[in-house]
């Protein structure tokens, strides 16, 4: 240590300039200035990382509905190829895809033709009948209560003739949605076809231990996808069944549409079917009465709980396995994203995810114990 006086009084005059060549600062002296030397090249670097990020994003959002499209193309095909393996096993890969595809089609034209004609027709019917709904509603309390102050009823039946207009007036929308599913389907049918090249193309990019192992990961993701896809389609349909033949019985109107409401909601994890619920015991009771609506409400809620603790176990106990926390996290994350078709693909998605990480998992929990010396 300096203890001349003359160095102490002269420390606080010292200026001096650091650079990041010099490495290190003398003891005493007070740097004013700080010279960082960075390179043109790395400014250069860096300028253009942030150009070639900023193109990429712009892209990425320019062709976002392109990459919607493809991402359900390939969920369908993961969902499908469970059976094209089932009937490989009888004919060749190319006439199993066609097989299983022609099915799904004709099974999904069907449907559709079975519940939007009724669905139509029954919105034909709107205006003829809205008079007689709004009366039905009339004799409800609550409503003539609202109704002598606001109106309600009369401005109904004021309105119920433009309900076709509102319902079928976004024709282009309805277009472009058919367009968008022929695309999406197609789509689906040429990555069936190519799936195992697709595979083998992937798996041939990887050693010979970590390729059996993806192989074994994939398995599994195609049986959690297909398995899931399976069992919510037949979980919705026995929910939209109940709730059409309760509301046929009680002789409650557009039984067959909310049946379909009802199963669309239950496709939804965790809150379409209770969205889908209280729409239909609300009909029930506005237009059939209370007793009506108490008896929907205790059929709904007694078909929940058998839902939820008999034939959801049955259908999902080889497929998704996921905390409740995840299957909540995963559905606000998808429907924040991709609205209801996000939340429809959620579970899956997170089935996946979930797969990988307990692989990732239980190999680096094998590798720890592996260097574990042996006592």
């Amino acid at each position: 240590m300096n203890t001349n006086p003359r160095a102490e009084d002269s420390s606080a005059t010292v200026s001096s300039t650091v650079g990041l060549r010099s490495g290190h600062i003398a003891v005493g002296e007070v740097p004013r200035h700080v010279v960082l030397d960075v390179p043109l090249r790395v400014i250069a670097k860096v300028l253009f990382s942030v150009l070639v990020f900023t193109i990429t994003v712009s892209l990425l959002a320019s062709v976002r509905t392109v990459l919607i499209w493809v991402g359900l193309a390939l969920f369908i095909a993961v969902a499908l190829n469970p059976a094209v393996v089932q009937v490989e096993r009888v004919m060749r890969r190319t006439w199993a895809v066609v097989t299983v595809f022609l099915v799904f089609v004709v099974g999904l034209l069907a449907v559709l033709t079975l519940l939007v004609a009724p669905f139509v027709g029954q919105i034909d019917r709107i205006p003829e009948s809205a008079p007689q709904a709004a009366n039905r509603l009339a004799r409800n309390p609550l409503i003539h209560r609202l109704d002598q102050h606001y109106q309600v009823i009369d401005k109904v039946k004021a309105h119920a003739s433009d309900l076709p207009d509102i319902v079928f007036g976004a024709a282009g929308t309805v277009v472009n949605g058919v367009a968008a599913t022929v695309t999406v389907l197609f789509l689906a049918a040429f990555v069936l076809f190519e799936l195992p090249q697709i595979n083998e193309l992937i798996l041939s990019q990887l050693r010979p231990g970590g390729a059996e192992r993806a192989r074994e990961i994939g398995g599994h993701i195609n049986r959690t996808v297909g398995g899931y896809v399976a069992g919510n389609l037949l979980i919705s349909v026995i929910a939209g069944v109940v709730a059409a033949l309760t509301l046929w019985i009680l002789h409650v109107p557009y039984a067959l549409t909310l049946g379909v409401v009802v199963a669309i909601g239950d496709l939804v994890p965790l809150v379409g079917a209770t969205l889908a619920s209280i729409l239909v015991i609300a009909v029930a009771y506005f237009a059939g009465g209370t007793t009506d609506g108490i008896i929907v409400f205790v059929v709904i809620m007694v078909y929940q709980q058998i839902e939820n603790h008999l034939i959801q176990p049955a259908v999902y106990r080889r497929t998704v396995q996921m905390p409740a926390l995840v299957v909540l996290i995963a559905v606000l994350t998808g429907a924040a994203l991709l609205g209801i078709l996000g939340a429809l693909i959620a579970i899956p998605i997170a089935g996946t995810i979930q797969v990988v990480v307990k692989d990732l998992l239980r190999e680096r929990a094998e590798r720890i114990s592996a260097q574990e010396p042996a006592t």
